[in-house]
């Protein structure tokens, strides 16, 4: 628990410096990256918190290969990570599919173009790897290899996987119509920790990533390293990538409640698929836990 705690504390602090730096910083963000204040708030967060991790994990003693998951897998990184990607992939796709099914989702007219498939594909791919990267190595990474070192894998994964969720809901509230000065940058960070109590507006898509942090952990877990819930993350991303290129959402169906409007893709359909290969995944491997708790 004190390394969960010091963790959490470590996100809020980078964004709280994030959010007093921001004057200052948001003009060059936004002439590189066309970002308003609340996307520079928290990608200046992001970046700091992956900056100063390296000192961060010296400090809480953190560090080995084994506990942070930077072990070389077996069968090689590229073939684990490859095995990630097809695992996610494939959970995704029968979402997407069965979406599809229910009429949800639906094909957009004229969007059947390979061209634009294989772009939103490779885009997604690259993109998904380095979220994956980045998201893995913090919270399966060092993370859920702190927190393995005093606790079982359960409430390990349970507390992970739930902070995981929560980062993807307290997103800066955009500045209206306010000067940009620390006042208003520490009001927007507010804005978006706040959203974590209006729970009830994105608990589908809670639960659904509560339960892909879970798998998530599962991966790691199992292999000893992180390389393949890398894989399985950037599977997601494509897809989702794929999915919002060539569909689009009937929001007049019956079924409209399979999903949320987090990103119309999660919510109780995909919470169902993705905990079934999660219990598969749990079932079918064995245990590998570096730690032995």
């Amino acid at each position: 628990m004190p390394i969960f705690l010091a963790f959490f504390a470590y996100f809020v602090g980078c964004m709280l410096i994030s959010a007093v730096l921001l004057p200052w910083l948001h003009p060059w963000f936004a002439s590189w990256f066309d970002a308003t204040p609340d996307r520079s708030l928290y990608r200046f967060g992001m970046l700091l918190t992956a900056l100063g991790l390296p000192l961060f994990l010296t400090v809480t003693h953190v560090r080995d290969r084994a506990t942070i998951g930077w072990l070389p897998p077996a069968g090689g990184v590229r073939r684990v990570l490859a095995r990630g990607l097809l695992l996610g992939s494939v959970m995704l796709v029968a979402t997407v599919l069965a979406l599809g099914l229910f009429g949800v989702r639906e094909m957009k007219t004229g969007e059947l173009d390979v061209t634009r498939i294989l772009s939103a594909a490779l885009s997604g791919l690259v993109s998904g790897l380095v979220v994956g990267l980045i998201e893995e190595f913090f919270f399966r990474g060092p993370m859920q290899g702190g927190m393995r070192r005093t606790l079982s894998f359960w409430p390990t994964a349970l507390l992970t996987a739930s902070f995981y969720s929560i980062v993807h809901f307290i997103r800066p509230t955009p500045l209206e119509g306010a000067a940009l000065d620390i006042s208003s940058s520490l009001l927007m960070l507010w804005g978006g920790l706040q959203q974590v109590l209006a729970f009830g507006q994105y608990a589908d898509s809670f639960v659904t990533l509560v339960l892909g942090g879970i798998i998530l952990s599962m991966a790691r877990e199992r292999t000893g390293s992180i390389f393949l819930a890398i894989g399985i993350h950037a599977g997601w991303v494509m897809v989702i990538r794929i999915t919002k290129a060539v569909t689009e959402t009937d929001q007049g169906s019956a079924w409209i409640w399979l999903i949320d409007g987090y990103n119309n893709i999660t919510g109780l359909m995909a919470s169902v698929v993705i905990a079934a290969s999660a219990l598969i995944y749990w079932q079918r491997t064995r245990p590998r836990s570096i730690q032995g708790v």
